[in-house]
């Protein structure tokens, strides 16, 4: 059973009762992390750039394309009942994808591992 959320938070109203992991990979065309590959083996849905759902997006995952208008993405990310990843080029923190996720998923459903650096 997921925890209770302060109504405060944005994600409060839309959460479900099971708050699967949303891993956020950094990409930087070198191999992933072993923890990265890890997160992106277990996931059930993957979504990123066609480049990198090309490359990396295991067979037979959902994949969802981050670009354009990118509210039909978060949502489908947000709401999917299973573990998911998002591949980010660069930096997924301040300016990135991690930020229009945080506003949608509560933290604790987070799961950032940057590309090294």
């Amino acid at each position: 059973m997921a925890r209770a959320l302060d109504a405060r938070h944005p994600a409060a109203v839309r959460e479900a009762d099971v708050a699967w992991p949303v891993a956020v990979l950094g990409v930087d065309g070198a191999a992933l992390t072993p923890r990265a590959q890890a997160l992106l083996e277990k996931a059930t849905l993957v979504a990123g750039g066609t480049r990198h759902l090309d490359a990396l997006a295991p067979p037979g995952v959902e994949r969802v394309e981050l670009a354009g208008d990118l509210a039909p993405a978060l949502d489908r990310i947000t709401h999917h009942d299973g573990p998911a990843a998002v591949l980010a080029s660069g930096d997924p923190g301040f300016f990135g994808i991690l930020r229009a996720l945080a506003a949608r998923v509560a933290p604790e459903r987070l799961d950032v591992e940057p590309a090294p650096s």
